[in-house]
């Protein structure tokens, strides 16, 4: 704003400094020309201070020219009148042409500031050169970028503002418009001129214009799109263009290896050539979105390749714009998630599996939790018997009938017990894989009677109607005896259990080849559906509830199939459901093993001991017993004592071994668990004596642990006998009188 009087005062003043010199010329010429010509020297003076100043400073000088004439040289002089009318139209001819001259200076004058502005307006470069390479004219652009005001550039040469230009491209195509006089045109990348510029030059008789447009936007566009068409072509996954109407536009290597169609089969039709019919909809509702400026992201579905192979894919599909915004179609980009969909469904296959897992675990834990609250409950029922009846006969005062009754009881409950933990431990010797058969020439109908004996007094008191129907001809096989017959015994029970009063048990024995079959039928609950699958399981009962109305614990089925497999065998079930009975098939095949020649056939009677045979006499016999369980002393006391044996009782083993070497018995009687020293640490020891010391003392191991290995164990260790507990009495004596003999 400072500078604006003083340009102004500079115009002004330039303009009166003209018409005094106009006036101070025409004056220094009188003597030669007189009165005559007195606008002839003021024209010159209009001419140069409009061309410097412009229309305001021209109009000055002519004005002041004018008053200058009319005063010193048009009569009357010294008088700014005008007299004549030929003056007048002098001085008034004089002032238009000093207004034409005013008026067209002007005019070049803003036509010149005008292109100027056009030229400093622009963000490219210009400057003129001469032909001696010296600046003529730069703009704004070109001053920028020789840190320099253009004024400073003005009439120095190219090369010494822009040395790093010499030798380049840029001074080859100069030196060769100028002498050519050809106009060239070429695209050169130099810091000098701020990276790449796209240079014209126009070469003339007075120098060369030069003219260079920024180009480094375009050359970016053009590498992205250079790389992005790379990006395109060496992609893995699948991209492909499409108008609005789903015609294809672009399809990329990947897009041909993945749905096998080549680039020249696919551009120009339509994209539901790779969608499948069922899947067409989408393409109508992926469109409507594109068409609303929407993308789709992420979205999985199924293609179709040229073959008619179904492909998993991930799409990803985004509108394509134009210059001015308007949408013209989509870009779709498909991954073949082929692998990760099969990874899923094995993931969502295992996951399932493992949930079934573990809600059979789940299950048969709930199971055992219900087997083992049944199994307290049946072996606490029994005991609470034993223990009532035992101290009812402690007090004494009961009468002969009382007293029989109670031992009848205990016995009976006492068999229970024995009877469940030997179902226990046939369990667990069939599922450890240690169950031993005694393989022999069976006759089945025998074993069938027998267990059909065993149950009859059941069966009897609730009136239920036994029938059998036994086919002499089915058999003989080879088998387990005790085990067949246990089998046997355990599904007549059950029928017996579950069979109402009044009811009826069905047993047949029939041969079906290569089969013999024992078919058991009763009229009982039944079984119903959702536990008939499961019936032959272990810890699986139909009702295990405090509220049930069949004791048990639920292992004489499973102990039925496994021994029945044992066999080589079969076994099912069926029922129409509850209330329907059930059927329970046995299928053993004619021939399991080969019988050794000589082998008899099996009687039940050959396995039955007597259950009222007196206790053998041991007198004069010298038994030693250890246990440390003093109830346990005392009941082998009394047994061996009532037989006439004389026991000596200890209750530790490092005891019992002192008594043995001081005074050898006839026969050793030894518990197995026992604090300090066990069993088998106590029978080696012995076996390490002298002869005479005891060394051989016969030996029976009366023991809780009825396992095989337990038997083999004690066997190997020394003992001469393994007897389970509880043991019969006269079971006892006549193992003890045996040894003794021996």
């Amino acid at each position: 704003m400072r500078s604006t009087p003083r340009r102004l005062l500079l115009r002004y003043g330039f303009a009166v400094l003209c018409a005094a010199a106009g006036v101070a010329v025409r004056m220094s010429l009188g003597s030669l020309w007189g009165m005559s010509y007195p606008y002839l020297i003021f024209h010159p003076a209009v001419l140069l201070s409009a061309w410097v100043g412009g229309l305001g400073p021209g109009l000055i000088t002519t004005g002041l020219c004018a008053l200058a004439a009319a005063f010193f040289w048009i009569p009357p002089i010294y008088s700014v009148l005008v007299g004549s009318t030929a003056d007048r139209v002098a001085i008034l001819t004089f002032i238009g042409i000093g207004l034409a001259i005013s008026v067209l200076s002007e005019l070049f004058h803003r036509r010149q500031r005008a292109a100027r502005a056009i030229v400093e307006s622009i963000d490219d470069g210009f400057m003129v050169l001469d032909r001696r390479w010296r600046y003529r004219y730069v703009n704004d652009r070109v001053a920028r970028l020789a840190r320099r005001r253009p004024k400073d550039l003005l009439a120095r040469p190219i090369w010494t503002i822009f040395p790093e230009l010499v030798g380049t491209t840029f001074e080859t195509e100069a030196s060769r418009a100028i002498e050519t006089a050809a106009t060239c045109r070429f695209q050169f990348f130099h810091p000098a001129l701020g990276g790449w510029a796209d240079i014209q030059m126009y070469a003339s008789a007075e120098g060369l214009a030069v003219y260079f447009r920024d180009i480094a936007p375009q050359r970016a566009a053009e590498v992205a799109s250079s790389r992005l068409a790379a990006i395109v072509a060496s992609s893995d996954d699948a991209i492909v263009s499409k108008d609005l109407n789903g015609i294809i536009m672009s399809w990329n290597p990947a897009a041909e290896r993945m749905f096998g169609y080549t680039a020249a089969e696919a551009i120009g039709q339509s994209i539901t050539m790779i969608i499948p019919p069922e899947r067409r909809p989408e393409e109508d509702l992926v469109l409507s979105r594109i068409r609303n400026g929407q993308s789709v992201e992420h979205f999985e579905t199924l293609r179709v390749r040229k073959n008619g192979e179904k492909v998993d894919v991930s799409l990803t599909i985004s509108p394509v714009r134009g210059a001015g915004g308007q949408i013209l179609g989509a870009s779709k980009i498909a991954r073949d998630i082929t692998a990760r969909k099969a990874i899923e469904r094995e993931r969502a296959e295992l996951l399932a599996r493992e949930r079934a897992a573990r809600a059979e675990a789940e299950a048969a834990n709930r199971a055992k939790d219900d087997f083992l609250t049944t199994l307290s409950h049946e072996l606490r029922t029994p005991l609470n018997a034993v223990y009532g009846w035992a101290a009812i006969l402690k007090n004494g005062q009961v009468d002969e009938a009382t007293r029989a009754k109670a031992i009848d009881t205990i016995m009976r409950n006492s068999n229970s017990q024995v009877q469940l933990i030997d179902d226990l431990l046939d369990i667990g010797r069939i599922t450890s894989g240690k169950l031993r058969l005694d393989v022999q020439s069976v006759d089945l109908s025998p074993v069938i009677q027998a267990a059909l004996e065993a149950v009859r007094p059941a069966a009897l008191a609730k009136s239920i109607q036994i029938e059998a129907s036994l086919d002499p001809a089915a058999g003989p096989i080879t088998g387990d005896p005790s085990r067949l017959q246990q089998v046997v015994w355990n599904l007549l029970s059950n029928a017996v259990k579950f069979t109402p009063v009044g009811g009826r048990v069905e047993t047949t024995l029939r041969q079906a080849r290569p089969h013999v079959e024992i078919v058991i039928r009763d009229t009982g609950a039944g079984i119903a559906p959702d536990l008939l699958p499961h019936v032959f399981e272990r810890f699986r009962q139909g009702d295990s509830s405090s509220t049930r109305q069949h004791s048990g614990i639920g292992l004489g089925l499973a102990l039925v199939k496994h021994l029945v497999e044992l066999h080589g065998g079969s076994a099912a079930a069926e029922s129409g459901g509850a209330g329907q009975g059930a059927t329970f098939t046995v299928q053993l095949p004619l021939s399991v093993a080969l019988v050794p020649a000589g082998t008899t056939a099996w009687s039940p009677a050959a396995v039955e001991a007597p259950a009222t045979s007196p206790l053998v006499r041991l007198d004069g016999l010298r038994v030693l017993a250890i246990d440390d369980d003093a109830d346990a002393l005392n009941l082998i006391a009394t047994i061996l004592g009532r037989a006439g044996a004389t026991v000596d009782l200890c209750s530790t083993a490092a005891q019992g071994f002192e008594m043995l070497a001081a005074k050898p018995p006839d026969v050793l009687i030894s518990d197995i668990e026992m604090p300090g020293e066990d069993g088998y640490s106590l029978i080696r020891r012995v076996r390490a004596l002298e002869p005479d010391q005891g060394g051989r003392t016969p030996a029976i191991a009366l023991t809780a642990y009825g396992r095989r290995e337990d038997r083999l164990h004690a066997i190997s260790a020394g003992f001469s006998m393994h007897v389970p507990k509880p043991v019969d009495p006269v079971e006892l004596t006549t193992l003890v009188a045996g040894l003794a003999l021996r």
